[in-house]
């Protein structure tokens, strides 16, 4: 009890709980759920979204920020009418799981399905260090997933009677903002509605590259609703095209990347210019093509050619430094507003519209150009004689590459490739191609130049690592040891690298598609997204650029077989292959993920950064591989290759006494585990139909010297 008294009397909350202060500190990190406890200084009554959720507000403050009167927290609720909280001025309120979030440049937390909100009636509160469950108002939601402890109910207690209660407004004062809340007058307007004279609130996305005047900003959004008195972006021909109806690209000196309307075509589409403060927001912000903003107070008349209207952001003079641009997410269902998502779902339509209408275009357009041909006979159109000789060119390199194989088939010697052992190849092993490069190499260095965390603790033998564990348990009266499938440990050892996954380097980074913003739409499929699959063609991607292509980043992915060196030279030496993920791969070689196959200086690095700590495995590879690919059959005879091979150069490479430089080096490596199907049920030790897989991953480990 005393540590209870301890904790409200220092503005600590109890162990669990977020104090107010840290999270407007930005100690608590955006995204995650937090639990919080505190005292009622403000309640926005519920009023609806226009989705099936209420929403209201209830804004709190605890010890850590009760001398700051400007301080406090807002907690957003959305929940349906009848699960909406009875919360009164001063009431305790006990918050669980909510989400941290920044909202119009401001922290606050947001309710989830998962969160739970306890109120304490003030005026039942019994004096410290009672349990104040008692005060509980009666819940108003069918389930909950956490009820307060005792600890917690007696420190509800402790803090209603040490809070400073001189910030609190007086309960009449409480009832005349609540019933306020209530009759704010609606702003919010979609862009089809809004009028000259208006001001409104709305929602839209960014559709062009904006253009940074210096103190202000031109932006291009759209809702994708359609008005009248917008500017008319055309399709195909016309001064639609240019995008710029009011000359500002000779006015101020500046021009767009493109000279085609890359947005919506017709009239959905509204030009706005922001001014100080919210210019300086959207440069801070990158705000671009493709973002979505929630505009507040903007003004709409028509703009300097009296025939389409524009919107306009200014200063608020009531309220100076307020800012009335921020930028909205999608990719969280649960925060996503009810208006957000109606933008959504309406694009998605536009989407697929227009992807049918320039598709019926192309179509058009083919059959207009065979029609005149046929009409025309002397049209220019390729002659028998052109195709010939493009067919010639495209075949030459493939009757030469068979002639090739001819000769090596009737004995003739292949052509040899000279391969420095202190030079990178790049080898294909596909065999499609086979080509040396000669890159300057540093000279091996020792291991010292590789750091690792935890450098005070003893090193673990990977012999250690890899036995099992048991657990020991009593059933039915009798001692019984279990092995574990897996322990959640770390470790750190001294290793060297003798075998690495994928083959190629340019593997080494894969892609990973971006969450699409269509994720917090609930009947949301991958497929709605319009993106169009990597066995689509290129031409097909090329249709609707803004709305068919997959956006990918690139991650690290990789495995390294690590071998073990402290044991004694003519033992048979442990190893085991260690993950190396995104950011473990970071650490390790300073460098980002990107296309390696279209990157050749990231390539070099890479290739620079692993030679440091694995010495000339590469080049040994890449010889065992050429030497398998080269003893293969040609010409279709013998067996056919099967997904045995490569394993077996795999195997080569920990088996046989290899000759490369290779130094030992220490690192850090943990163990955990991952669920796998599974169809035996005899096997199933994760859950019907799944079992557990014992992982080993590479982390904290750094490559001095490779900095970026």
């Amino acid at each position: 009890m005393a540590t209870t008294r301890s904790a409200a009397r220092d503005g600590r909350p109890p162990l669990g709980f977020a104090a107010i202060r840290d999270i407007l500190d930005a100690k608590v990190r955006k995204g995650t759920l937090a639990n919080v406890l505190g005292v009622v200084t403000d309640f926005r009554a519920p009023i609806p979204t226009g989705g099936p959720d209420w929403k209201c507000q209830v804004r709190i403050f605890d010890q850590s920020v009760e001398n700051e009167p400007d301080h406090s927290i807002a907690l957003e609720i959305f929940w349906p009418q009848n699960d909406m909280p009875d919360v009164r001025c001063g009431d305790v309120v006990i918050v669980f799981r909510a989400k941290v979030q920044t909202f119009r440049e401001a922290w606050s937390l947001c309710s989830n399905y998962m969160t739970d909100v306890y109120v304490y009636d003030s005026s039942k509160i019994p004096k410290p260090i009672k349990d104040a469950s008692r005060a509980l108002r009666p819940s108003t939601r069918k389930k909950s997933y956490r009820p307060p402890s005792k600890v917690e109910n007696e420190f509800v207690s402790v803090l209603h009677s040490s809070i400073n209660k001189e910030r609190l407004p007086t309960a009449t004062e409480f009832e005349v903002m609540k019933i306020n809340s209530t009759n704010v007058k609606k702003k919010f307007s979609e862009l089809k509605d809004v009028r000259d004279g208006k001001f409104v609130d709305t929602v839209a996305q960014i559709v062009r590259e904006p253009y940074d005047l210096g103190d202000k900003y031109t932006l291009w959004i759209s809702d994708y609703t359609e008005n009248p008195l917008f500017y008319h972006y055309q399709l195909m021909g016309g001064r639609g095209q240019g995008g710029d109806p009011d000359g500002h690209a000779n006015k101020f000196g500046t021009s767009p990347s493109s000279s085609e309307w890359s947005g919506p075509f017709g009239k959905l589409s509204l030009q706005v210019t922001c001014f100080e403060p919210h210019a300086s927001v959207i440069r801070k912000h990158k705000l671009t093509v493709g973002a979505w903003l929630s505009l507040r107070n903007m003004q709409i008349k028509f703009g300097h050619n009296n025939v389409n209207l524009e919107g306009y952001v200014r200063e608020d003079r009531e309220a100076p430094g307020k800012i009335n641009v921020s930028q909205e997410q999608t990719h969280d269902s649960e925060a996503t507003r009810p208006e957000l998502k109606s933008a959504l779902r309406r694009k998605r339509d536009y989407e697929k519209v227009k992807k049918e209408q320039l598709h019926l275009l192309t179509e058009a357009a083919t059959a207009g150009a065979k029609r005149r041909a046929e009409i025309d006979p002397d049209s220019e159109r390729p002659s028998k004689s052109n195709g010939r000789a493009k067919r010639k060119a495209i075949r030459a390199p493939l009757q030469q590459a068979y002639k090739e194989k001819q000769k090596q088939a009737n004995g003739e010697s292949p052509p040899t490739v000279d391969i420095a052992m202190d030079a990178p190849t790049d080898l294909n092993i596909q065999g499609k191609s086979f080509q040396p490069q000669t890159t300057h190499r540093p000279p091996l260095t020792p291991a010292s130049q590789v750091k690792c965390e935890n450098g005070n603790k003893p090193a673990t033998p990977l012999e250690d690592m890899i036995k099992l564990v048991f657990h020991e348990t009593i059933i039915d009266d009798n001692s019984v040891r279990l092995p574990l499938p897996f322990v959640n440990a770390n470790y750190r050892t001294y290793a060297s690298i003798v075998d690495f996954m994928p083959s190629r380097l340019e593997d080494f980074a894969c892609p990973k598609k971006v969450p699409s913003e269509y994720a917090a739409l609930s009947d949301h499929e991958e497929s709605d997204s319009g993106s169009t699959s990597e066995s689509e063609s290129e031409n097909e991607q090329e249709i609707t650029p803004d709305s068919t292509k997959i956006i990918k980043e690139w991650e690290w992915r990789f495995y390294l077989r690590l071998e073990d060196v402290s044991q004694q030279d003519g033992q048979p030496k442990n190893s085991l292959w260690a993950l190396v993920d995104n950011k473990s791969a970071q650490m390790l070689l300073s460098l980002d993920a990107s296309d390696l196959r279209n990157d050749d200086r990231n390539l070099g690095r890479l290739r620079q950064t692993m030679f440091i700590l694995w010495g000339e495995l590469e080049e040994h590879k890449a010889q065992l591989e050429n030497r398998a690919l080269q003893s293969r059959p040609v010409n279709g005879t013998g067996p056919p290759a099967d997904s045995d091979d490569e394993g077996d150069v795999q195997t080569k490479l920990v088996s046989k006494q290899t000759t490369f430089s290779n130094r030992p080096f220490a690192c850090c490596i943990r163990q955990y585990g991952v669920q796998m199907k599974e169809k035996d049920d005899t096997k199933s030790d994760a859950g019907q139909g799944k079992r557990w897989e014992r992982m080993f991953g590479l982390f904290g480990t750094k490559i001095s010297g490779c900095e970026r």
